[in-house]
């Protein structure tokens, strides 16, 4: 794969990750009981964590990476979007979390299947793999605390 390709498409990554550390920042400003405060900072600093991992992958680290299937509990995946505005309740910011993160999995998913390049697509299967991560733990935060 072409350096410049990697970097261009790291550079997308991370550009992802500053909005989704942005939302999170918001979203936590913006929730009424401390619980949601600490789970959205919580959230924005693991996506600034995950900005920091990609400012520093090369083709080396994404050759050696180990890909895991992330379970998918597909509970956002039927749920319609949430507009984003003010007072928000705490289910409707898991929402739109959820759905943020579903959308970012599905976007490299569709890279991933338009790209023939083998290391382009192990890219994207990692960071398929790290957005996976985000939309599991909202899911099972929604299913505990709002479907029950």
């Amino acid at each position: 794969m072409e350096e410049k390709k990697f970097k261009e498409i790291i550079q997308f990554a991370v550009g992802k990750e500053i909005e989704a550390f942005n939302f999170y920042t918001e979203a936590s400003r913006n929730a009424k009981f401390s619980g949601g405060k600490e789970l959205f900072l919580s959230l924005a600093k693991e996506e600034e964590g995950h900005r920091r991992v990609l400012e520093k992958l090369n083709m080396e680290k994404i050759a050696g990476a180990r890909i895991e299937k992330i379970p998918d509990l597909k509970i956002s995946d039927y749920m319609v979007e949430v507009e984003v505005k003010p007072n928000l309740s705490y289910a409707e910011m898991l929402r739109i979390a959820m759905k943020r993160e579903e959308h970012s999995v599905k976007l490299y998913d569709d890279l991933k299947g338009s790209n023939p390049d083998e290391d382009l697509k192990k890219l994207f299967t990692f960071l398929i793999q790290e957005e996976g991560k985000h939309k599991l733990k909202l899911e099972k935060i929604y299913d505990d605390e709002i479907l029950k």
